[in-house]
């Protein structure tokens, strides 16, 4: 990245509630950058100012009152200098600084890109919850109060009416949060924050009272008389008081028995149930409520990692990734999904960063009636996100009452990694391979290889390594050539599987290498047998033995089977949708194979594959005006995939528009020069031109290249004015497949 890009693409974070701390495009400042206070109380400084600048003299007035002017500006200005320093340590002498600005006699906190400051944050939020008086919009305001105003900076003047007036306004939503869940009768929220509310303020007697009611109302008259105790223990000793009158009254109220619990024992703390035949679960993508969108792949991949758990206990069917995936960002109703994905809960949550706290709320719905099961907030340190996703999963199995083996215990608690960084890695990477978009794909890589690179025995980076050099190398993407993709895709899941041979998933890109690279038929088979053994739901190693080895034999039914049962797993995958119709396709039932495409498409009609598979299937039905449209939407959709140019090019040639398919044939000739063309759509646009023996040797130069898209040699329709050629059977042969 030039220093121009850097300078576009800088952002700065900076926390001033709780401990002090600074980010720059997301990696904190250490502390030893700041190597005098000063330049860091000049950063805290101008965070605090409404338009974060100040005049000179201001600054120099509150930072050095005892100094004469001449002294003050003279530290002003190395102070600048060493801010300066402190956030950009590779500033050279002379060059502008991103953060730190002076025009005129203004000094300037600035960030080209985004500036972040949590106080500002904070003080938005609790507004909008006082207005909008949302639980969910209190919580979220003050999960963003880590602590008062820089504690390390008590005896700085100039801040402490701020400290004061923040302080108030976290108070102030904390008693009218407690206020809110004891209206709406969800007691044990508002007892949780009454406590927080103690904890500012121990003296504070008309809290201890609401604590006693409460107490006493969810029949625990225990906690409430020691409540009692404890009020008037504090008045003696903070404020040398005896209580009021009203106190007394209601201690003896609840001594006596005159205050009646609402229920038998404690109430819950929502309206919650115990499930019924709770045997199907939709973890949907839990919301990413934190203010930086970089961090969506740790939404996601605590929803990943949750339902990857889950997914391992046979009790339980679990919806995949990529089916839930379809929901992220919508306004979701439960009822509805369950009925769009035929199960019977729905778990719902949001996860909310805060420096070094995370926060991840979410609820477990019965799509039946749209009651709670279950509902938590977790607020744990962020180094604790292992420990954070294990509980979660442990506590959906208990509130489902699973009865759980100690193998299937273990698995849930089951680590890949201890190393909090690589996990980091290798979420951004499984983030930016579920895009499954070129630029995607190849960010993954490096992820997945940082992940290594910091944990070299991680064997899910191993394996998500080997899935983006999979698809990579596959006829979806074609991005790299076969000898480029295969061969280290290879290489990664053989090394995960050396690390830890229970990879369903890596025994699945293994057997796709070994099918679609090597065409060792037989080891392709005991890799997806071995895949399905480990996982039987695992809807990867169905999907791709059904549609990359049964297919390829000619076993088609079977393969349908396959097929179905990976629909079954992953009722809204897109892919999988697709492939639904690429069945009847391979069977020439035409008709059929556009109807499925077509309702593949109403679930998402910017996906590339289907449309390219549509156009496909209207070649054969001769239907080649509606072929051409959909080529053409791949390429806009695709921003030019040289797969989608390819397939353009043979639909122009068998529909008769020779110089269009001709100018396709110069087109992907510049473009081979920059990147892999399939050799084996090549000769498809020879045949479709009529020209059967440049066909034919761009076939032997697909067979040299080991092009992905000769496993399906034996049963492509497009082909199949070919077969009667011998050299056409030998070519199949020459790839392993039976004739």
């Amino acid at each position: 990245m030039t220093r121009t890009e850097q300078k576009k693409s800088a952002s700065l974070a900076i926390r001033l509630l709780g401990p002090f701390r600074v980010a720059v495009d997301g990696t904190t400042v250490e502390e030893r950058h700041f190597t005098r206070r000063k330049p860091k109380l000049l950063v805290k400084l101008l965070a605090l100012q409404p338009h974060h600048q100040l005049h000179r003299e201001q600054v120099m007035e509150l930072l050095w009152p005892d100094l004469d002017a001449e002294a003050a500006s003279n530290n002003l200005h190395k102070s600048i200098h060493a801010a300066r320093r402190a956030l950009e340590p590779t500033l050279q002498a002379g060059a502008n600084s991103r953060f730190i600005l002076t025009h005129g006699q203004q000094v300037h906190l600035h960030a080209p890109e985004k500036l972040w400051i949590d106080v500002e944050v904070f003080e938005h939020a609790a507004a909008a919850a006082l207005k909008s008086a949302d639980a969910e919009a209190y919580e979220q305001a003050l999960a963003l109060y880590e602590g008062d105003l820089l504690t390390e900076d008590l005896y700085e003047d100039w801040m402490t009416t701020r400290r004061e007036s923040l302080r108030a306004l976290h108070y102030d939503l904390l008693l009218k949060l407690a206020q809110f869940y004891e209206r709406e009768r969800q007691y044990q929220q508002s007892i949780a924050r009454l406590k927080e509310l103690l904890a500012c303020d121990p003296a504070n007697e008309e809290v201890h009272r609401a604590l006693m009611r409460l107490y006493a109302l969810t029949g625990n008259r225990h906690q409430a008389l020691r409540q009692y105790q404890q009020c008037a223990a504090t008045m003696r000793r903070e404020l040398e008081a005896e209580l009021d009158r009203e106190t007394v009254e209601l201690h003896r109220q609840i001594e006596s028995g005159h205050i009646h619990p609402l229920v038998s024992g404690a109430t819950p703390s929502r309206s919650v149930r115990a499930p019924t035949a709770i045997e199907s679960i939709a973890i949907l993508p839990l919301a990413n409520l934190t203010a930086d969108a970089n961090l969506e792949y740790l939404s996601d991949g605590i929803t990943e990692n949750i339902i990857n758990r889950l997914a391992q206990l046979p009790a339980l069917r679990v919806m995949a990734w990529s089916t839930v995936a379809n929901y992220k960002g919508r306004e979701s109703v439960p009822s509805e999904v369950g009925l769009d994905l035929g199960v019977s809960a729905v778990l719902m949550g949001r996860v909310l960063e805060l420096g070094e706290r995370l926060v991840v709320k979410v609820e477990l719905i019965d799509v039946a009636d749209g009651s709670q099961i279950w509902g938590e907030q977790y607020n744990r340190r962020a180094s604790d996100i292992f420990t954070l996703q294990e509980e979660i999963a442990r506590d959906i199995s208990d509130k489902l009452r699973l009865k759980l083996t100690g193998e299937e215990i273990r698995r849930l608690s089951e680590r890949h990694t201890e190393n909090i960084k690589a996990y980091h890695a290798y979420l951004r990477g499984r983030y930016c391979w579920n895009k499954r978009t070129e630029e995607g794909l190849k960010k993954s890589i490096e992820y997945f290889r940082q992940a290594i690179e910091m944990e070299p025995t991680y064997a899910l980076a191993y394996a998500g390594l080997a899935d983006a050099y999979t698809v990579l190398g596959s006829f979806g993407i074609s991005a790299l050539a076969p000898c480029e993709a295969f061969p280290r895709a290879k290489e990664a899941a053989a090394r995960a599987l050396e690390i830890d041979e229970t990879l369903a998933e890596a025994h699945a890109a293994l057997a796709f290498c070994l099918v679609s690279y090597d065409w060792d038929w037989t080891a392709a088979r005991s890799e997806f047998t071995r895949a399905i053994e480990l996982k039987p739901d695992c809807t990867t190693a169905h999907h791709w033995y059904g549609l990359e080895y049964l297919t390829s034999i000619g076993r088609l039914d079977e393969a349908f089977a396959e097929i179905k049962r990976a629909h079954e797993l992953e009722p809204l995958s897109l892919s999988i949708n697709t492939d639904y119709g690429f069945l009847p396709y391979l069977m020439r039932q035409y008709d059929r194979a556009i109807d499925e495409y077509k309702k593949a498409l109403e679930l998402d009609q910017s996906f590339v594959y289907t449309h390219w598979k549509l156009g496909l299937a209207y070649e054969q039905k001769a239907l080649y005006e509606e072929a051409i449209a959909e080529f053409q939407k791949a390429i806009a959709l695709s921003g030019g995939s040289a797969h989608a140019v390819v397939l353009l090019g043979h639909a122009y040639a068998v529909a008769g528009r020779r110089a269009e398919a001709l100018q396709v044939l110069d087109e992907l000739r510049e473009l081979s020069k920059r990147r892999y063309v399939s050799s084996y759509r090549v000769a498809a646009i020879h045949l479709g031109l009529g020209e059967t023996e440049r066909a034919f040797a761009w076939l032997e130069r697909a067979v040299e290249e080991r092009d992905a898209w000769l496993v399906w040699l034996k049963v492509d329709p497009v082909l199949d004015a070919l077969r009667p050629d011998p050299r056409f059977t030998d070519l199949v042969r020459r790839v392993g497949l039976t004739p």
